[in-house]
């Protein structure tokens, strides 16, 4: 088990007060869990750094324990210290609810379908080691999200350059394509590559959410892999239009596998 120090980190002091509020109420990791509706196995991998606290974790504590914005205030100082957006746990939350997940993606291949190897080499830069681990490791937090009961459906759209682009080296490039047509051939996803060819021209690479009930939201993605998430409103629309226009011009799926698969076969 890690050493919690308060004075370390944010983190710390986070897990520190975690601990300390449930062994103050005679509760083990499975009954808080039952209280917060999350698993005893969650708690127990939040408390020993292998799952980041989130927001939803962190306002069932607060109200819970009768803390108000103790646990939820502390989550913008986690963030910044692990080089995170500041509006970046608020966007989790929203993609782990979401029924379709729609992405097009401009420079990289998306966070939440790289593979550990990839998603470090694309963050590095800047990065202090310990610091692009707990980046690494939030990153591949959010893949939890196809393992549930009911995954979102996926529709991705790449740039073609993407695919060619070499990350760290051409092992670790060719392990990431590997995993997108594993993706391809999962019943909720479905992936299309934009050729060099195509005749449109997005300004930046973006998400669109979409609910079974709540209305669309969007994540605008910018320098350095900060975003900000885009509540309801006609900007959302504007991304969802627009990501139907690039549908359209690109590849349909089969071809777009089969692009993918020639640029790993000759890589």
């Amino acid at each position: 088990m890690p050493d919690i120090d308060p004075m370390a980190s944010a983190l710390d002091f986070y897990l520190f007060h975690m601990k300390r509020f449930r062994e103050g109420r005679s509760l083990s990791q499975e009954a808080l869990g039952a209280k917060v509706d999350y698993t005893g196995k969650f708690i127990g991998l939040v408390e020993t750094k292998r799952r980041r606290p989130n927001m939803k974790l962190s306002t069932a504590m607060d109200e819970l324990f009768q803390i108000p914005k103790f646990f939820e205030a502390m989550l913008p100082r986690i963030a910044e210290e692990a080089g995170l957006p500041p509006g970046f746990w608020e966007y989790v939350e929203e993609e782990a609810r979401a029924s379709q997940i729609r992405i097009y993606g401009q420079f990289v291949i998306p966070g939440v379908l790289q593979t550990p190897e990839y998603a470090r080499e694309v963050m590095r830069a800047g990065k202090k080691q310990e610091h692009l681990e707990e980046l690494v490791q939030t990153r591949m937090g959010r893949k939890e999200i196809f393992d549930r009961e009911d995954p979102p459906n996926v529709i991705v759209a790449l740039e073609e350059g993407v695919l060619r682009k070499v990350a760290g080296s051409r092992e670790i490039t060719r392990a990431q394509l590997e995993q997108l047509l594993k993706y391809c051939n999962e019943p909720n996803f479905a992936i299309y590559v934009l050729g060099h060819s195509a005749q449109v021209f997005p300004e930046g690479s973006f998400t669109v959410l979409s609910f079974e009930t709540d209305p669309d939201m969007g994540y605008e993605e910018s320098v350095g892999g900060r975003g900000r998430l885009i509540e309801p409103g006609p900007q959302v629309t504007e991304f969802a239009v627009g990501f139907e226009l690039i549908r359209e011009k690109a590849l349909p799926a089969a071809e777009s596998e089969a692009l993918i698969r020639e640029v790993l076969e000759t890589m």
